[in-house]
């Protein structure tokens, strides 16, 4: 890092020298023009060549792909940022192959084919950033994700497998949320208008990103306990009682965390969490030892379940160390 001092030229303009070696590097000599981009971060990008409006596109070939990369690849490169992008086939495109290509757009927010050819499909992102809430991307997500979770449990409990089915429906919701806000973290880091278009900086994005795939997580393990619930066969009433209430504590460690960032509670909250997280642990551990050593037929299963439960808690630990890491941070900052 360089420091340079302001200067007031002719009474009424600042001037800032620029380092000699960088100017040498890119070219730069007396006369040259540069662009200046001012941020509302605070921040100021000198460039010696203009932006391109933050357009990024790219072409990729995927003639090699079977259905499922190819969706993997649709799915990279919406997450990386790109606002168009174009596949291509040199063979061209196999009707399954074409049809991935559909399905992966369909599941991605904004997201539409604008054109194809035999062998040729282009896709652009439609998505307005300034039009985009992150913050209340990932609320939506949260209440999701919870209600997810509780039902789920609810279709265990009860052996309702049409609920267990809606639960796993859900999911795709949860993706789609998620990549939008994995697509907007992914294109701050490297542009800085994308941070002035959200409205918030870069601190905060990356805590909404984290924040999104615990829940993501915990989306990905409601549908795990769904998916047991048709394989269960008439377990104990008392023990899928105990399992409810845990699940219900599992649950409140993940929206009290949350709820630092996106209800603005105390950061006292995230503590909390920590510890409700910890003294859960224990609970787990006693609820699974007593499973192991019970002659329940199902209490494989019913251990898969504990575990999802866990994983859950875990997630809402991971949320709130690191809003509590971001309270640090902010700390820092006030006292400079």
């Amino acid at each position: 890092m360089e420091t340079r001092k302001i200067q007031l030229t002719g009474g009424s303009t600042f001037t800032v020298s620029l380092p000699k070696q960088w100017a040498k590097e890119h070219g730069l000599e007396s006369g040259a023009r540069m662009y200046l981009y001012p941020h509302s971060d605070g921040s100021l990008l000198v460039r010696p060549s203009p932006t391109q409006n933050g357009k990024r596109e790219s072409r990729v070939s995927v003639d090699h792909l079977d259905e499922d990369d190819i969706s993997r690849t649709v799915r990279a490169f919406y997450a990386a940022g790109f606002d168009s992008f174009t596949l291509t086939a040199v063979g061209g495109f196999e009707v399954s192959q074409r049809n991935a290509v559909t399905m992966a757009a369909s599941g991605l927010v904004g997201l539409e084919i604008v054109s194809e050819s035999d062998d040729v499909i282009t896709l652009q992102s439609l998505l307005n950033t300034n039009d985009v809430s992150i913050r209340q991307t990932v609320i939506q997500l949260q209440r999701i994700t919870l209600a997810m979770h509780e039902r789920a449990v609810t279709a265990v409990i009860e052996d309702d497998e049409e609920l267990a089915a809606r639960v796993c429906e859900r999911d795709d919701e949860v993706d789609r949320l998620f990549g939008m806000v994995s697509r907007h973290y992914q294109r701050a880091l490297s542009d800085l208008q994308e941070i002035d278009q959200l409205g918030i900086d870069r601190p905060t994005i990356a805590d909404y990103y984290t924040i999104a795939r615990q829940l993501e997580r915990v989306a990905d393990h409601a549908e795990k306990i769904a998916t047991i619930s048709s394989r269960l066969d008439d377990p104990p009433q008392s023990i899928m009682e105990e399992i409810g209430a845990v699940a219900r504590e599992a649950r409140a460690t993940v929206k009290d965390a949350s709820s630092v960032l996106l209800g603005g509670t105390d950061i006292e909250m995230a503590y909390r969490a920590l510890d409700d997280r910890d003294n859960l642990g224990d609970d787990l551990d006693q609820l699974d030892r007593r499973l192991y050593d019970s002659e329940i037929p199902d209490r494989y299963l019913l251990g898969l379940l504990l575990d999802s439960v866990r994983r859950t808690s875990e997630y809402g630990g991971n949320i709130a160390e690191t809003l509590i890491q971001g309270a640090a941070r902010n700390r820092e900052l006030s006292t400079r």
